[in-house]
Order: structure tokens, then C-alpha cells, then sequence
């Protein structure tokens, strides 16, 4: 499984290391692979993870307040800790006032098509968006990794 320290999480997500540790510190969305063990300490997150947080990013960047984005994030949290693959079917819809989150259970879409919505939000969009950062983030750090080794081997042999 690949992990993601909080300078990498940070620039994947688009949210600064200090909002990570605010919201891990919180409660709110914590690493699930390994806590901050004191200061200095890495945190490190899951894909999962970098989901849940692009979600929290983009619905408080639509207005959202905090209580009404932990109550948005709990079902994708909660089938994260379920399975390592992402919840690509699950979509979030809001009229403005209320939060939907539409899965399978079918009573839960009849009673969100009975709203004009605002938002809808895909997960499968932001999976396949992170997907692509996160690959792109872990080439970058093997390269540096590379570049580092090679300049090792040219200073020992001068």
C-alpha cells in the first residue's frame, strides 16, 4: 500500500501541513496509516485518506460548515475502513440546505430526487483526479531519490 507523508498529502490535496494537522489534531480527518507520535513525528495517510480530504476541501470551498462536512465525510470514512478500494459509486448532492449522500439505498435517491440541487459532487472524479497526482507525486520522490544516489556515486568517485 502506498503512503503519503503531510508535505505530500498537502500538495496532492491543495490544503497547507498546518490545516492537516489542525484537522488530525481535531479529529476530523486523521491518518489512518500511521498518528503524528510527538513532535517531529510524520503522519502518514492512504489513499482513502487523500479522498476524504479532497472531499473536505471542496465542499468547505462551496460554503460548507464543518459540521455539516463531518457528517458528509463519515460514509466514505467508514467504507474506507472497510476496503482499500475507493468509493467510486458514491456522489454527494446538496439543495443548499441539506447534505446527501447517495449510495445504493435505493430510498435515500428517491428521497434526494425530490430536491433541486446545487452541487453534486462525484467521488469517482476525485479518485480518478488523485490518482493521477498521486502517481505523478510518487515518480517525482522515486527521481529525486534516483538523483540523489547518482550524485553520491559521481562525489565518491572524484
Amino acid at each position: 500500500m502506498e503512503t503519503y507523508d503531510s508535505k505530500t498529502a498537502s500538495r496532492i490535496v491543495g490544503v497547507s501541513l498546518r490545516q492537516l494537522q489542525y484537522w488530525d489534531e481535531q479529529d476530523f480527518i486523521r491518518p489512518s496509516v500511521k498518528l503524528a507520535d510527538g513532535r517531529g513525528s510524520k503522519r502518514l495517510y492512504s489513499f482513502n485518506d487523500l479522498i476524504c480530504l479532497k472531499v473536505v476541501r471542496h465542499l468547505a470551498r462551496h460554503g460548507f460548515n464543518l459540521q455539516k462536512i463531518r457528517r458528509c465525510v463519515a460514509p466514505l470514512k467508514q467504507k474506507a475502513a472497510r476496503t482499500e478500494h475507493p468509493a467510486k459509486s458514491l456522489r454527494y448532492l446538496t439543495d443548499g440546505e441539506e447534505l446527501f449522500v447517495i449510495t445504493d439505498d435505493r430510498q435515500t435517491i428517491l428521497e434526494a430526487m425530490e430536491r433541486e440541487f446545487v452541487l453534486c459532487l462525484s467521488i469517482g472524479n476525485l479518485v480518478r483526479e488523485l490518482d493521477d497526482q498521486t502517481r505523478r507525486a510518487t515518480a517525482h520522490r522515486k527521481s529525486k531519490k534516483t538523483g540523489r544516489r547518482l550524485a553520491d556515486t559521481r562525489a565518491g568517485a572524484a
